[in-house]
C-alpha cells in the first residue's frame, strides 16, 4: 500500500465538488492515522460524520484509493477542541421560537466617533464602543452556501477595501434572506481589519427619525457633520424604505457623495432592485445604480438542506440528514422562516424528550406517514418512464435529444433530492459521473424557477412521488 498524502487527497476531491460543499464538509476533516486496512479521520460533530457517510463516503474512498491503490475502511472520531470543551459539556440553548436566530438584547459593538468635539486631539478619546440602534446580534455567523456565496464574496471584497469597484455596495434580496446579517458581517470584518475606522450603521427609519429630530431641535448641522465628516463607513439598511421621503433622500445623497469624496465606503441593502425603486429622486437613484449590485438568491432544495446542516452544527443540534431534507421539503423560500422551522421542531422534540427523526415529524404533521417509507431510485425511474413515455434504456443511453435528456435530468434531480445515494451511484445508474448529476440538479432547479411550463412537469412528479403508495413492483397508478 502506498502512503496516504491527505493534502493531496483533499485537493483531488476539491476539483470534483462545488466549492461550498468542499469548504463546509470536506475541508474540516482532520487526518489522524492510517494502516493497511483503514484510515482514521477526525470530524467536528456526529452530525458531520452522518453527512459524510450519507453523501460523501464514496467520494472519500475513491480519492483515497487513487492515493494508496487500496480500498480502505474509513473510521471517524469526534474531535472536541479546547475552546469547545465547555460548550460540549453544557446544555444546548434553544433560541426563542419567535425570533430563532436573533438575540434582541444584544447589539454588535462597532467603532464609531460621536461628535463630542472637533479638536485634533488623539482619536482614542472620541472613539467608543457603540451599540447601534436596531442592529441585531446573530447567534450564528453568516453561513455561506451556493445561493449566497457570490454575495458573500463581494461583501468581503468591500470589507477589505482594496477594490474600488466594490464601493458603493448594494445588497439586494427579498425579505428574510440574510441582507441585514451580511451587512453585520461586513461591519465586523471591517472593524477587525481597521479598528480605528468610524463605522456607522443605520436603518431608513432611524435615519429619518434622527434627521427630523435634528431639524426640530435646531441641531441639523451637528447631524450633517456626524454623517458627512465623522463617518468613514456607512452601512445603510433597507434604502428602499426611503421611497417618497424626498427630504431624507436629498440628505442621504449629500452624505453619500461626501463620504465617497473623502475615500470612505458606503453599503446599502434593499428588498428591490435599484432599477425598480419608485418615488426616488433621480440623482440618488443614479448614484445607487452606479454601485456594485449583488443579489442573495432564493436557495434551491439542496442548498436549503446544506444551510440547515450548517445551522444544526453551529447550534449543536443533533439531527439526522433525512430530517433536514423533510424540513426543506416544506417549501419555505424565506431563509429566516426555514431556520425558524428547524428551531421550532427541535424545541418541540426536546420538550417532549423524543428524538428528532422522521417518525417525530410525521407525528407532528410535518410530513405524511407514507414518507417514512424509503423512496428508491427504481421508483423514481419508473415514475419518470411512465410520465414521459420513455424507457429505462432511453434514460441510460448516450442520446442528447431534448425529449430524452430532459427526463434524464429530472430523474437525476429527483434521485438526488429524495434518496441519500452518493452522487457517483446515481450517475452510474444513468451511465454518467457525479458531476453530471450535480449539473442536472442545478439545471432542473433553475428551470423550475424560470420556466413555469417545464417547472410544472417537475412539480407534478414531486407531488405524485410524495403522495405515492409504494408497491413491490415500483409502479405508479395513472
Amino acid at each position: 500500500m502506498n502512503s496516504l498524502d491527505w493534502t493531496a487527497t483533499l485537493n483531488s476531491i476539491k476539483e470534483d465538488l462545488p466549492s461550498a460543499q468542499f469548504q463546509n464538509w470536506l475541508k474540516p476533516i482532520e487526518y489522524i492515522s492510517s494502516n493497511e486496512t483503514s484510515v482514521h479521520l477526525g470530524v467536528p460533530s456526529r452530525f458531520h460524520e452522518d453527512m459524510l457517510r450519507s453523501r460523501f463516503i464514496d467520494t472519500l474512498k475513491k480519492a483515497i484509493r487513487r492515493q494508496t491503490g487500496s480500498d480502505l475502511q474509513l473510521e471517524f472520531e469526534i474531535l472536541v477542541r479546547d475552546e469547545n470543551t465547555e460548550a460540549s459539556r453544557s446544555e444546548i440553548l434553544i433560541p426563542q421560537a419567535s425570533a430563532p436566530n436573533i438575540n434582541p438584547n444584544n447589539r454588535p459593538a462597532l467603532r464609531l466617533i460621536e461628535n463630542k468635539n472637533s479638536s485634533n486631539e488623539d482619536n482614542s478619546s472620541s472613539v467608543e464602543s457603540f451599540r447601534a440602534p436596531n442592529y441585531p446580534k446573530f447567534t450564528t455567523p453568516f453561513l455561506v452556501t451556493g445561493f449566497n456565496q457570490l454575495a458573500y464574496q463581494c461583501a468581503m471584497l468591500f470589507a477589505e477595501g482594496s477594490n474600488a469597484q466594490a464601493n458603493p455596495l448594494i445588497i439586494q434580496s427579498s425579505v428574510g434572506m440574510g441582507k441585514t446579517h451580511l451587512l453585520s458581517e461586513i461591519g465586523e470584518a471591517i472593524h477587525r481589519r481597521q479598528p480605528n475606522l468610524r463605522i456607522r450603521y443605520t436603518t431608513f427609519e432611524s435615519f429619518t427619525s434622527e434627521m427630523v429630530k435634528s431639524f426640530n431641535d435646531k441641531t441639523a448641522s451637528a447631524f450633517q457633520h456626524r454623517y458627512r465628516m465623522d463617518t468613514d463607513v456607512l452601512l445603510f439598511d433597507d434604502v428602499a424604505g426611503l421611497a417618497g421621503r424626498k427630504r431624507s433622500q436629498e440628505e442621504l445623497l449629500h452624505i453619500f457623495n461626501e463620504i465617497l469624496a473623502r475615500g470612505g465606503r458606503v453599503a446599502f441593502t434593499t428588498s428591490q432592485p435599484i432599477s425598480r425603486l419608485t418615488e426616488f429622486i433621480d440623482p440618488l437613484k443614479s448614484r445607487l445604480a452606479s454601485g456594485l449590485s449583488i443579489e442573495i438568491k432564493t436557495p434551491n432544495h439542496e442548498e436549503k438542506v446544506e444551510l440547515l446542516g450548517q445551522v444544526s452544527f453551529h447550534s449543536q443540534i443533533s439531527v439526522d440528514a433525512t430530517v433536514l431534507r423533510s424540513i426543506a421539503d416544506k417549501g419555505q423560500k424565506d431563509v429566516r422562516e426555514l431556520i425558524g422551522s428547524l428551531f421550532r421542531i427541535h424545541l418541540q422534540a426536546q420538550l417532549e424528550n423524543k428524538p428528532l427523526n422522521n417518525d417525530f415529524l410525521a407525528k407532528e404533521g410535518w410530513i405524511q406517514e407514507s414518507q417514512k417509507e424509503v423512496i428508491t431510485l427504481d421508483e423514481i425511474i419508473s415514475l419518470v418512464e411512465h410520465n414521459f413515455g420513455i424507457t429505462r434504456t432511453d434514460l441510460i443511453s448516450k442520446s442528447r435529444k431534448q425529449a430524452i435528456a430532459w427526463p434524464r435530468q429530472v430523474a437525476m434531480y429527483l434521485a438526488r433530492r429524495y434518496t441519500l445515494l452518493p452522487l457517483e451511484e446515481i450517475g452510474k445508474t444513468f451511465g454518467r459521473d457525479h458531476a453530471t448529476v450535480i449539473h442536472a440538479f442545478d439545471k432542473v432547479s433553475q428551470t423550475m424557477q424560470f420556466q413555469p411550463t417545464q417547472g410544472y412537469q417537475v412539480e407534478f412528479l414531486i407531488k405524485k412521488l410524495e403522495a405515492r403508495q409504494p408497491k413491490d413492483n415500483c409502479e405508479f397508478p395513472i
